[in-house]
């Protein structure tokens, strides 16, 4: 066997293929080109201090060094076979002691040397508890003579080839000429690494040294994550022949054209007075947001920004702004060679159909989330990122893989994602979550409604936050109606009150703005809220119930719809907002008992399937379907703002069900029926979960609100008179206490309320012991039932309950925290921001056209794995996600790759209809059909 060394074999059925002067004869990729591109790459991604990026670059340079054994050679050769020990060929680990000789000959930190071995240790795989590793599997390499093997073969084959490295890696210290292979054989082969990582990761006791947390340095999970989040990406993305250009080289959205978008819809005349003040307000706010900004980044108090505002002003062009003035002010003070991304986070992947269509709008930016400029990333969409001219079709095989990675690695101008893929890629994440952290690299993450956290995780937020501040240097906006109590211990500063105070005269920021026609002077907070009075609250006597010896009960079903119905007569809309979906369905079930209504999701059904829809066509317009579905029913919107509706003569009371168990296909027709028939001349009822609560923008003229946290009755509110469509204060939220489905006495209940299941499940989930009462007991105070403004809850009972829950500390778990302390990350990888119960998806087909969509994808799982994968990967507007529980009472429903349940594959399932589920669209979307409330409860 001779030299060169190669790192990665030529791949004959790939049509990339790297630079001839990075690979041999055959096409194999040379060992050392790797090694020298990887380093450029990692340090380029990230945004360290100086010396931060030199122990990177020789971590980069050296994450490789294992492969130059001749083990490694014989088994990535293809011309070669190893018939060695398994271990003997793993490279990883002694690369990783490589880059701690290297550093440590180098002064670096205990913190920096420690992260960024454990870094280059596992460049291929999950993170592990730091002390546990460092302890074990790194030291006991050595009781098992597999480093002692892989050094003596290297030092007897090609020494001056593996000397190479350590001239690479030395060559910008004054310590060069200690940093050489026969200095590392020789400290390697005498142990004298063993007392430095036992130092670190161990404890003395009587019968020896044992792991322990006590001595590992501060802060290194933070540190390890951001090493190895870079040298990871750096390394897959050379490895996959992705461009420079690919990788660093993506579009952004500009300012500009929201301005001039925003100045369009100011010159459109408004309806009436009410809805010109609310624009003014609107505008006044986002002006002053992003005044805000020019103080915020001037004075440098906090790294994390607040931005507070009623629901209904407009807060997503004004938190867009402010992320879009931060960048660009960032962009011009530091010299960076590549743009700087936005991510764009929020809480439920329902709201991000939504948004996303406004980025979409050709009338603003009009991007394409499949190229360049923005991604949309969770886990129902599919996450790419396109260079080039070629259609999406033209996309070969190769191509997708690129742009696969380069999407979940959100190498793009703007991401919209989730709060799961945002916290639970900073929480223990995998080895492809991990592509995505270079990206918060000095970056800025605007967190939209971060009070709809589960709130225990509220004492591992701020920690998180911190680790994105001070490690990642991001900047985070975080914009709600109701700044909550997690960030109650967190440095802030508020854009409104910076904006309030800014000297816009003196800013050289300020006057590169444009130049707007009318003046709107900056106002404090408290106004936005007065001038916002949009609702009056009303609150049920059973919304009071949870109080300490009140002997009130609930509300039952039939009366429930009695009173819904009623609030429809004179021809207005009505959302009920459920906290589980059994309540929801069963309140479905008994409105739809009355023989005046018509459910619009047969209408939808039928529209999909006599037209044979398939959900995957990009060509299908969730808009102009919702169009036709209305037409069905002699609804016909106007075609303007001058113009009005054309309705049939009869009374029929329409409704709809909306949750997140329907297709995200699905969720966005409903979203666009939602949205015009909530303020359109007609009777019309909502029923839904708390998914319609953060972000969906619709406007009702009644609100009725299972009893919930006093900032999820606000969000709900939020859903109410949004744009004053029925006048100032014209909104009516109802908070009651809705029973159990199954309760036969609600007025004397025996069983515990949906609420019960959703929000007082213990303080290890998502509940908090004994939150029905404290949240009684806050409405209680307000001293009022009837006619209640709406600052008094969207403002001061929101201040008071959150207070509340800062004062019991029932709220807090500091698991995550301390695990977060200890780098101990294979605990944390298990933690999810999705408590409660564990899901499986499933593939719903509606239309034949979607059968054979499933059709197609278990042909291809059948030819070859990969591409089955890929296949899959293009069905996400048919995903559903259901309980564990629910899927193992229909034991007839196959798997997508039809193997066993339990065996390898795709833990994905198909559902055609019967075996066990339904798929409702007037019934809740997909069911289990004798599913329970606790496996259904999910929003």
């Amino acid at each position: 066997m001779e030299l060169p060394l190669i790192s990665h074999p030529r791949e004959t059925d790939k049509n990339r293929q790297h630079p001839a002067d990075q690979t041999t004869e055959e096409g194999h990729l040379l060992l050392t080109a790797h090694s020298t591109s990887v380093p450029e790459r990692a340090t380029t991604l990230f945004a360290g201090p100086t010396e931060r990026e030199l122990w990177l670059w020789v971590a980069a340079t050296l994450h490789d060094f294992g492969k130059a054994t001749p083990q490694f050679q014989e088994h990535v050769r293809p011309d070669e076979e190893y018939e060695g020990p398994d271990a003997e060929k793993n490279h990883a680990r002694l690369g990783a002691l490589a880059t701690w000789f290297v550093l440590n000959r180098a002064s670096a930190s205990d913190r920096d040397c420690l992260a960024a071995t454990l870094a280059v240790a596992r460049h291929h795989q999950a993170l592990p508890n730091a002390a546990e590793y460092t302890a074990n599997t790194l030291i006991e390499a050595f009781d098992e003579a597999v480093i002692q093997a892989q050094l003596d073969r290297i030092d007897d084959t090609w020494p001056e080839a593996a000397d190479e490295f350590f001239a690479m890696a030395g060559q910008q210290f004054d310590t060069v000429d200690t940093v050489s292979w026969e200095a590392f054989y020789k400290w390697a082969s005498n142990g004298e690494i063993i007392p430095g990582l036992q130092a670190l990761s161990t404890e003395a006791e009587l019968t020896g040294r044992r792991k322990s947390n006590k001595n590992l340095p501060e802060a290194l999970y933070d540190r390890t994550i951001h090493y190895w989040a870079s040298l990871t990406l750096a390394d897959k993305s050379h490895a996959m022949t992705i461009s420079d250009n690919e990788l660093f080289g993506f579009d952004t959205l500009d300012l500009s054209t929201l301005e001039q978008y925003i100045a369009g819809l100011r010159a459109t005349p408004p309806d009436d007075e009410h809805e010109a003040a609310l624009n003014d307000e609107r505008e006044r706010a986002r002006r002053q947001a992003v005044c805000g900004v020019h103080e915020w980044l001037d004075n440098d108090e906090s790294a994390i920004a607040t931005l507070t505002l009623p629901t209904g002003l407009g807060k997503t062009f004004t938190g867009l702004s402010a992320g879009f003035e931060t960048r660009d002010i960032l962009d011009g003070r530091n010299d960076r060679d590549h743009p700087r991304p936005l991510v764009y986070a929020l809480p439920y992947t329902s709201i991000i159909e939504q948004t996303r269509e406004l980025f979409e709008n050709p009338e603003l930016w009009g991007v394409d989330p499949t190229r360049s400029a923005l991604t949309v990333h969770h886990y129902l969409s599919e996450t790419v990122v396109i260079h080039g001219d070629h259609d999406d079709s033209d996309v070969d095989i190769t191509d997708a893989d690129q742009a696969g990675l380069l999407g979940e690695s959100w190498r793009d101008g703007t991401i919209l994602t989730t709060f799961v893929q945002l916290f639970e890629s900073l929480t223990g994440p995998s080895n492809r979550q991990g592509l995505k952290l270079p990206a918060l690299d000095s970056g800025i993450v605007i967190l939209d409604e971060p009070q709809a956290l589960p709130k225990d995780w509220w004492d591992a937020i701020p920690r998180l936050l911190s680790t994105l501040t001070d490690e990642f240097d991001t900047h985070i906006i975080s914009m709600t109606a109701t700044q909550p109590s997690v960030l109650r211990e967190v440095n802030t500063v508020s854009l409104l009150e910076d904006g309030q105070t800014h000297n816009v005269t003196a800013c050289e920021a300020c006057s590169q703005r444009p130049a707007y026609e009318t003046d709107l002077p900056p106002a404090n907070e408290e106004r936005y809220f007065d001038q916002a009075e949009r609702v009056q609250y009303t609150l049920d006597k059973t919304a009071l119930t949870h109080q300490i010896n009140s002997d009130n009960g609930f509300i039952g079903y039939e009366e429930a719809a009695t009173r819904i119905i009623d609030r429809t007569e004179t021809g207005e809309s009505t959302l009920t907002v459920c906290n589980t979906i059994a309540s929801s369905a069963e309140l479905t079930d008994i409105i739809c008992e009355n023989e005046t209504v018509a459910h619009l999701g047969v209408a939808v059904r039928e529209y999909l399937t006599s037209n044979n829809i398939s959900a995957i066509d990009p060509e299908q317009s969730p808009k102009e379907i919702a169009y036709e579905v209305l037409a069905s029913h002699r609804l016909i919107p106007p075609v303007d703002k001058t113009g009005s509706w054309s309705t049939p003569e009869s009374s029929s009371l329409f409704v709809l069900t909306f949750n997140s168990r329907y297709r995200p296909f699905d969720r966005r027709i409903l979203i666009h029926l939602l949205t015009m028939l909530s303020t359109a001349p007609v009777r019309f009822v909502c029923v839904s979960t708390q998914a319609i609560e953060a972000g969906v923008d619709v406007s009702f003229k009644t609100v009725f609100r299972d009893i919930a946290p006093i900032d999820s009755i606000v969000q709900a509110a939020g859903r109410c008179n949004r744009s004053y469509e029925w006048g100032k204060n014209g909104g009516r939220v109802i908070v009651w206490t809705i029973a159990d489905p199954d309760e036969e006495t609600p007025a004397e209940p025996t069983e515990k309320p949906p609420a019960g299941y959703v929000y007082e499940r213990g303080s290890n989930e998502a509940g908090v012991r004994g939150h029905l009462r404290l949240i009684s007991d806050v409405l209680a105070d307000i001293g009022e039932t009837e006619q209640i403004p709406d600052v008094s809850i969207s403002l001061h009972a929101v201040e008071a309950y959150f207070e509340q829950i800062h004062t019991t500390k029932s709220v807090a778990n500091t698991d995550i925290r301390d695990h977060i302390e200890n780098a101990e990350a294979r605990w944390l990888a298990r933690q999810s921001l999705i408590g409660g119960y564990e899901t499986v998806d499933v593939l719903v087909a509606v239309t034949e056209a979607d059968k054979k969509t499933l059709e197609k994808i278990t042909e291809a799982f059948c030819a070859n794995d990969s591409f089955g994968f890929k296949k899959l990967d293009e069905a996400s507007q048919l995903r559903v996600s259901l309980p564990v529980r629910t899927m193992e009472d229909a034991p007839k429903i196959q798997r997508i790759d039809h193997r066993d349940r339990g065996d390898e594959g795709a833990q994905v399932f198909e559902y055609r209809g019967g075996s066990g589920l339904e798929y409702g669209f007037d019934s809740g979307g997909l069911q289990g059909v004798e599913d329970t409330i606790l496996g259904r409860f999910s929003v």
